[in-house]
């Protein structure tokens, strides 16, 4: 009965005005035959059937379906993932459209171009039709993000702030051994937004049960809008960074050791008060890392690395500074869910400019809570910062060196209800109190963001 039905639709395929007053039946009865196909595992005679009544008509939903789901078996997935694209397009409900996402993803992950399998289950998961089907599609985004060769994170920012130049509080600069001036204006805190953009990739070369090799880029800008009423220009503040990077990574018997090489470049300007010309300032960088993480019980884990980097500076009078930098982090998983870890760093900096040779240690410590508050996710981070510069100068050499004490703390709120494609909204809120000997680096900077994170 099969084989007559489908000769007599491949029939009426081939005489239009014989199908224009029996397609309605024939339609239907060419669909029921495909989907028992699918059902019996019959790929060709499913497909065969698809495409006879896509020629027929191109927006036949139920036939692009056919395709789409057949697509993980076929030999051609690329035209299972078109036909459930445009089968996407032509869906009308929530259902519909959440069926033909995830099949267009399966077709995509089939042609192993993950990145585009993860996009079409972000589409799946705003259209979930109910809370079973969203943690499939959540689990299953999560089995494709382990597959796919390719990381990609990318953060953007607008945030008000009262001191968007790293500016000092008062407008007297004073410093031991060094006579009383006036601050320049470009040198006090001043108010405006924020506009930051970060991107990171990367890309895995190898990866076996003990060892992974990846490379990677990574690029941040920031642009700035003074709302003070000020002669300097708006792009006297822009940054931007770029760096490649090649990281190895091993499974040892009791943890994991990395090791990890970068090359990069970061610009920025330099305005002076009521100048508008800016002058472009870059440095070159070059990195290289070691570091080394395990287990000390099933909910606790330390790490250590170590880092040195070279800094090679456009402006001949700051020239190059070495860097190294050693830290050691704690983390620890309570019963609830929750979790807290705490960190210790030192950096030792040696400058060609006696301004840029100093010594620098940090604490900090921060604590998550795994369960939602009300409706929301809260972390909380702290920490202490000292740098000593022994040798800095101003006019003449700042008797005693040049000290700077930090203390910062940072507030992270998430709505999970407002989670949409995978990604969950959150505030931030970011605050450091600096005191120093020397006043232009006493200061008081507060700004609050919004943030977007993935759930996977």
């Amino acid at each position: 009965m099969h084989t007559r039905a489908i000769a007599l639709i491949t029939c009426l395929m081939a005489q239009p005005a014989l199908a224009q007053s029996t397609v309605d039946i024939q339609v239907d009865q060419a669909r029921a035959i495909a989907a028992h196909a699918v059902r019996a595992g019959d790929v060709q005679l499913a497909q065969e059937i698809a495409r006879q009544l896509l020629a027929q008509d191109p927006d036949d939903r139920t036939a692009l379906l056919i395709l789409a789901a057949t697509a993980t078996q076929s030999e051609n997935p690329t035209e299972g993932r078109t036909a459930g694209a445009r089968a996407w397009r032509l869906s009308q409900t929530a259902p519909q459209k959440y069926e033909a996402a995830r099949l267009t993803a399966l077709a995509a992950a089939k042609e192993e171009r993950f990145t585009l399998s993860t996009l079409w289950l972000r589409r799946a998961l705003t259209v979930a039709p109910n809370d079973a089907e969203y943690a499939q599609t959540l689990a299953d985004a999560r089995i494709i993000k382990r597959r796919n060769p390719w990381s990609t994170h990318f953060g953007f920012s607008v945030v008000p702030s009262d001191n968007v130049n790293g500016g000092a509080e008062g407008t007297t600069l004073t410093a031991p051994g060094n006579p009383t001036g006036t601050l320049s204006d470009d040198a006090r805190a001043l108010s405006g937004i924020r506009a930051s953009f970060s991107l990171r990739t990367r890309y895995r070369l190898h990866e076996n049960k003990t060892s992974r090799t990846t490379v990677g880029l990574k690029y941040s800008g920031a642009r700035v809008r003074l709302t003070d009423d000020i002669d300097i220009p708006d792009d006297a503040f822009d940054t931007n960074a770029a760096e490649l990077s090649l990281r190895y990574d091993r499974a040892l018997p009791h943890g994991n050791f990395g090791l990890n090489a970068s090359v990069g470049v970061s610009d920025y300007r330099e305005a002076t008060t009521g100048d508008q010309d800016v002058e472009f300032q870059k440095y070159d960088i070059l990195r290289f890392g070691l570091s080394y993480q395990t287990p000390l019980s099933d909910r606790s884990k330390v790490a250590l690395a170590a880092r040195t980097e070279q800094l090679s500076y456009l402006e001949e009078a700051i020239g190059e500074v070495q860097r190294n930098t050693l830290s050691m982090s704690y983390i620890h998983a309570l019963s609830s869910g929750d979790s807290w870890h705490a960190s210790i760093s030192a950096t030792d900096s040696v400058g060609d400019s006696v301004n840029y040779t100093s010594n620098t240690m940090t604490i900090q410590g921060g604590y998550n809570w795994k369960d939602p508050i009300g409706p929301v996710t809260i972390s909380v981070g702290a920490g202490y910062t000292r740098t000593d510069y022994p040798d800095y100068r101003l006019l003449y050499p700042v008797t005693g060196g040049r000290t700077d004490d930090t203390l910062f703390y940072n507030i992270n709120v998430g709505f999970p209800d407002a989670t949409y494609a995978g990604f969950t909204p959150g505030l931030s809120l970011n605050r450091s109190l600096s005191e120093s000997n020397v006043s232009r680096y006493t200061r008081d900077s507060m700004s609050v963001g919004i943030t977007l994170k993935s759930v996977f």
